[in-house]
């Protein structure tokens, strides 16, 4: 029988993207954040065939996102992202996210990790608590690879296909 391991929820890591050129800055969202968890949004087709007493369902597609609701805090580089992000439209709110499962180790060191193209689309800012609050849109196929963190920072290395 396998070992069943409880994972804490410090063990799913998501980073964005935060620069402005082609190297990435990868940094932690987190700051200011007590939830997030990706809603998958299944796009299901169901047939009812007349020779069937039943229906099937297919899952065609999901259309994944993230709600986040963070207080704010200068000098944090998601909130600045994010916050940079206010009153953009476009390619201007154009967003990758690194997507880290640091409980699952595809070998020593090495976990097992989705970049995805996104973007960040700001719903909410300011109120009572000093809060930004915006959704962080998955868009298309994720990347599939293994990541690495040094000192913090992920180093995302794309899985081989053959």
């Amino acid at each position: 029988m396998p070992e069943i391991t409880k994972i804490n929820r410090d063990e799913i890591a998501t980073f964005l993207d935060t620069s402005t050129t082609a190297s990435p800055n990868y940094q932690l969202l987190g700051t200011g954040i007590t939830a997030y968890a990706v809603a998958y949004n299944p796009q299901i087709t169901t047939e009812k065939w007349i020779i069937h007493r039943n229906a099937t369902s297919t899952l065609d597609s999901n259309q994944k996102q993230g709600d986040v609701s963070q207080k704010m805090y200068k000098g944090d580089p998601c909130f600045e992202f994010a916050n940079g992000k206010r009153d953009k439209t476009g390619g201007d709110v154009a967003v990758k996210i690194l997507d880290v499962d640091t409980w699952d180790e595809a070998s020593t060191g090495h976990y097992k990790a989705k970049l995805s193209d996104g973007m960040l689309a700001i719903t909410s800012y300011g109120g009572e608590d000093a809060v930004i609050e915006y959704t962080l849109y998955y868009n298309g196929d994720p990347t599939e690879g293994t990541c690495t963190i040094s000192d913090g920072v992920p180093s995302f290395t794309p899985s081989v296909s053959l």
